[in-house]
Order: C-alpha cells, then structure tokens, then sequence
C-alpha cells in the first residue's frame, strides 16, 4: 500500500488498511524490538494526515521520531519494514537519507516546532506553498524547546500546522501544569457534548450529516471562546482546534482539510490511546513503549533478559541507599522506568522528582537541591546529557556542587541509531573542572561506586555504565579516590580497560599465554581523575599497553592517559588504544558495533603483537 492511493480509499477500506497497519507493526517489533505502544496509537491519525497531504510536497515532522513506523509503511517501505532497526535496514526514527519522505532526522524530543520554524521561515522567504506540519506528542511539550519555538511562531505569524498527539504520557505518564491544562480541555462539557461518537454517526448520513457534522464544529469553536478560558496555545497566537478523536479518520480528515486553508499558525489537538488495538498493548502502554522482541498467544509474553542490566543494579542501590540517605533525592527526565527508578519511586514518592522531558530543568534543579545540602541523584541516559551540557558547566561545576549523576545507554547502544548513542560523554566530561567520572566493570561495582560517592560526594560525581546484562562477583575491592585494580600481572604488556570490558581481557590474555606474552590487567574504575602512579608504573616495566574505552576515542580517556605517559621521561613502553571512532553509528546491536569497532579478542592480540592500532 501507498500514500497515493489513500485519498480514494473509502472509509471502511481505511479502516481495513489500518487494522492492516498494525498486524506489520506488531509482526515485525515482536521480532526485531521497537517502540510499540506508541505507534499503535497513531495509525489512524497518520492516515488520516496522509489522505489530506502530500508527504513528498509537504513536510511532515515528527516530535518524538518514535511514533513514525505508520508513516513509513505507507510512504514505500512496506516490504522493507521487516528490517526495522536491524543493520542496513529501516531506521526506528525518521531519516532523510532512507526516505524523500522523511524530511528531517528526529530522535530526540522537543526539536520539531523549532525544524517547522525554519522550514515555514524558509518558505516565506521562496514563496512556496507547501504545508509544514509537526506531529508532536503531549510529553514533548515539557521540553522548553517547544514553547520556545511556539513563541517564535505565533510572532511571526506562519502558516505551520501543529498536530498533538495527545495520549497523555509520553514514556511514563506525564507530569507538569500542561498535562493538568489538556486534561481540563480533555474533559470539557462541550467535548462531551458534542463528542466524536455523534460525529462519526453523523458522518454516516452523507453529506447531510457531514455538513451538520461541519456546522457543529463551528458551533463548538465559537461557544468555547465564551464558556471555556482560551488554551494555553491560544495565548501565544496559534489558533486551536479541537480535542478530536484521534482515531476517526473521518473527522480528522475533515478537520484537516479545513485547516490546510488556513493561512496562520493552527493547533489540532488529537485524543490518541497508546497500544490502540491491542488490550494488552493498551493495558501496560509504559512497558511497551519501548519493547524488547516479544512473543504471542493468548496475551503478549515478554522475553526476559536471563541476566540483570546494569540498570536494574542501579535501582537496587538507590533503595539500599535510600534508608542510609534520608536527604537523598532521585531526580529522572521521564525515564523512571529505563533507569529502574520506579521501586524507589513508589517507596518514597516524596523524594522522586520526575521533571518529564526537561533535560535542562532536571540538572538545574538537581544543582539547587544539593546547594540546600540535599544528596540529589540524577538517572539520564548519555545521549540525554548531551541537552544539559551548560547546566552540568553552569550550574554544577563552577560552585562544584555534591551531586550525583548515574548516566546510563553509555557507550554503544543497541537498535536505535545515531540519536541514541552515548559516545561522546567521557569526551565532553573530561574538560571540566571539578568533576569525578566513574565506570564499573560489573553489577556489584556499579553498587559499591553508588554507595562510595554519596559517602564522599563533593563536586558533581558522574558513574557511566551501558544498556548491558551484566553480573555480581564476590570478591571486590573498595573503592578508593582514582585508584585502579590490578587484576593480573604482566612483564610482556597490559591491558588497561574502562567499562565493562573484564571478561574480553581476560580473553585475550588466555591467547597470549598461549603463545607465550604474559598480559597483565588492569580495570582503570576512574576516568577522571585517573591512576597516575599505577599507570606510570605499568608504563616504566612493560612493552606494551593496550588502552579500552567504551567511549569516542577523539578527547576520550584513553588519549588522555596516552600523553600523560608520553610525557614521562622514564616511558619507554608502546600505548595504543581502543575505542569507538569519530563518526555516528548506525543502528546495530551493540555486540556488533562492538565488534565493527575492533573490540575483539583477535584484533587486540594483534595490536598487543603489532604495536599498532587497527
């Protein structure tokens, strides 16, 4: 199926198509992973956008990315869908080098009104009249970018259509006056009154019924601006339409050709329902958000990783603290149930602060805490951090401020492609002043750092670790100030790694003891600041040092040890090192990039034997 033929399609072939629609969906994320519930939830309204707009001549925007698989199935991908988020495959978010239909890469939140600004802006300029329009879910509007960028909109008065898809949660339920504002307009007299069911029957009758439908929306905008406070929206100068049924594609379709006539900034606000479709899906819509591959009977039964995630050790260390901790505050950006935040959520909702997708507010707020002697701990992926570097510079690092950041999807991350990595944060933490930045190479000591740094919290303190299953061990060393451990000795090399690289070192050294290279260990636990006296001893009696990071090599840490030790004049070993290089991933399991980037036990037995970096 093609977006061309959906203008002729009548409406029960619609909904044929859209029942259609998900059963590709739901086949294809139960094998490869993807975000489900979401996109479940907008399958009619993106047909229905599709009936009234022209996605090569238009552009459609999509706040988040993640609910486009609708779009792409019907704009040419249908039969390569089956890809999704697999290597060489259809990405999970658009992407402008896939698709002429997919008009600008979208990963992150709160960045497409912004897009749509200087897309519209542009237009103006060209004299083109083609249509903008963003596809913006409720959660996004916590990101300050948005209202940013609706200020700048309603100023300058252009023509873009904003679609909210409002399901009322982003990943977890949403949080903030804007979600109390749409609520009350959710649940309006008129939007009961006048509801979609009545329209949808009234669509029925024809053309009669269409024009009453028609007449009865004008009656609903004109009695609102009476009886129910202007909108939020309103207030910045962008006309409103709605609350709709975002799943009858014959309102929406009417509402959207009304509304591509208009020469002014409008709003559409859509009610959507997460997991549409699906019981199941519609039930447990946070769990499903972003789904692992799944299998299904009677009901959806997820597959379990066999082992714990790093995350999941994170979470257990918060509860262990907490009752140590009575000032310790959990703060998260709408990633409560990534992070495994949610136990210690329910246990003290008192001291959980969800700001909902507001990466900036988050470590602000998390900085004044601790300048009132709280003990803040804040759970934000890498890519996520990347949005409040000032906040970490200004409001952190200056006053060096005790808090605590658990940054997790550090490293290579599986599936998600470029938007998602956590590459670059060794790299863009290394320069400041006044800061302390961690890496475990296993569950145990994750915990055992958590526990260290709210002990010895005094300047902004970052502990990174992967989206990984990893393990507990027994025996492990206590953490002390930018110590390493030494784990084996060696008189022929060493490996220094950083991450949980452990067992892929002891790997390679059971290959050189083979061959008769006797390979030391070492787990470096600090990346800043670093074990300069082990470092430079290691360096003063061996031949070779191979460095792993699980982190962009350009500014990385291993570069960082490297000139250290190249500066001593007593250094007479060879340092190479590894890590991920200076380009963006594509979307591949993390395993895979790992091995693409050299991470494996035959290429760093040949540099060990080479002194040469692939």
């Amino acid at each position: 199926m093609n977006f061309t033929a959906i203008p002729s399609l009548t409406y029960s072939e619609l909904q044929e198509l859209c029942t259609s629609v998900r059963e590709k969906i739901i086949e294809t994320v139960s094998k490869n992973g993807g975000h489900l519930s979401s996109n479940l939830g907008v399958v009619e309204l993106t047909v229905a956008l599709l009936r009234v707009f022209h996605p090569e001549k238009d552009d459609f925007l999509f706040d988040v990315g993640h609910q486009c698989y609708t779009y792409k199935l019907l704009t040419d991908r249908w039969d390569q869908f089956y890809t999704l988020r697999q290597e060489n495959g259809i990405s999970g978010y658009p992407n402008i080098q896939e698709s002429k239909s997919d008009k600008f890469i979208a990963g992150h939140s709160g960045t497409s009104l912004s897009i749509a600004f200087g897309f519209a802006y542009a237009k103006k300029l060209l004299q083109d009249p083609s249509h903008t329009i963003a596809i913006v879910g409720d959660g996004s509007f916590t990101s300050g970018e948005n209202f940013e960028a609706i200020n700048c909109i309603g100023h300058h008065k252009l023509p873009i259509i904003i679609v909210l898809n409002d399901n009322e949660m982003s990943i977890s339920r949403n949080v903030g006056y804007l979600s109390h504002e749409l609520d009350r307009l959710r649940n309006s007299v008129l939007y009961r009154i006048i509801n979609n069911r009545t329209k949808s029957q009234l669509c029925k009758m024809g053309s009669i019924g269409k024009k009453t439908v028609s007449f009865l929306e004008r009656v609903k905008m004109a009695t609102k601006k009476f009886f129910i406070p202007r909108s939020i929206f309103e207030e910045f100068g962008i006309a409103y339409f709605g609350p709709y049924n975002g799943h009858n594609i014959e309102v929406l379709s009417e509402i959207f050709h009304q509304i591509r006539k208009q020469n002014k900034p409008c709003l559409v606000h859509v009610v959507t329902k997460k997991g549409k479709g699906i019981s199941h899906f519609e039930n447990n819509s946070t769990q499903f958000h972003s789904s692992p591959p799944f299998v299904m009977d009677k009901e959806c039964i997820r597959i379990a990783d066999p082992k714990k995630t790093f995350s999941s050790y994170f979470g257990e260390a918060l509860l262990e603290n907490a009752k140590r901790n009575p000032k310790m505050v959990a703060l998260t950006a709408a990633m409560s149930e990534g992070l495994h935040m949610v136990p210690f959520a329910n246990e003290y909702p008192s001291r959980f602060i969800d700001v909902g997708i507001a990466e900036q507010c988050l470590v602000s707020t998390a900085a004044g805490l601790a300048h009132k002697k709280f003990i803040p701990i804040v759970g934000i992926y890498s890519t996520f951090l990347q949005r409040a570097y000032d906040q970490v510079i200004h409001d952190c690092c200056i006053q060096s401020e005790p808090l605590l950041f658990a940054i997790d999807r550090a490293g290579a991350v599986s599936g998600d492609g470029p938007t998602h990595q956590g590459s670059f944060d060794i790299a863009f933490l290394l320069p400041l002043p006044n800061v302390t930045i961690m890496a475990p190479s296993n569950g145990t000591e994750l915990k055992d750092m958590v526990q260290w740094s709210l002990q010895n919290l005094h300047m902004p303190t970052f502990i990174r670790y992967p989206k990984e299953t990893t393990s507990s061990v027994i025996d492990s060393c206590p953490i002390q100030l930018g110590k390493s451990v030494h784990l084996e000795e060696g008189t022929d090399g060493y490996i220094i790694f950083v991450g949980p690289f452990e067992n892929l070192s002891r790997a390679v050294r059971e290959k050189c003891l083979q061959k008769n290279l006797h390979i030391g260990i070492v787990n470096a636990r600090f990346i800043k600041p670093f074990d300069k006296q082990m470092f430079q001893t290691i360096a003063s009696n061996c031949k070779k040092i191979v460095i792993l990071e699980d982190g962009i090599q350009t500014g990385g840490f291993a570069q960082m040890v490297q000139s250290y030790l190249c500066s001593l004049p007593q250094c007479g070993c060879k340092i190479t090192s590894l890590g991920l290089k200076e380009h963006f991933l594509g979307q591949q399991s993390r395993a895979s990039i790992l091995k693409n980037e050299g991470f494996t036990v035959e290429h760093i037995l040949e540099m060990l034997e080479n002194d040469e970096a692939r």
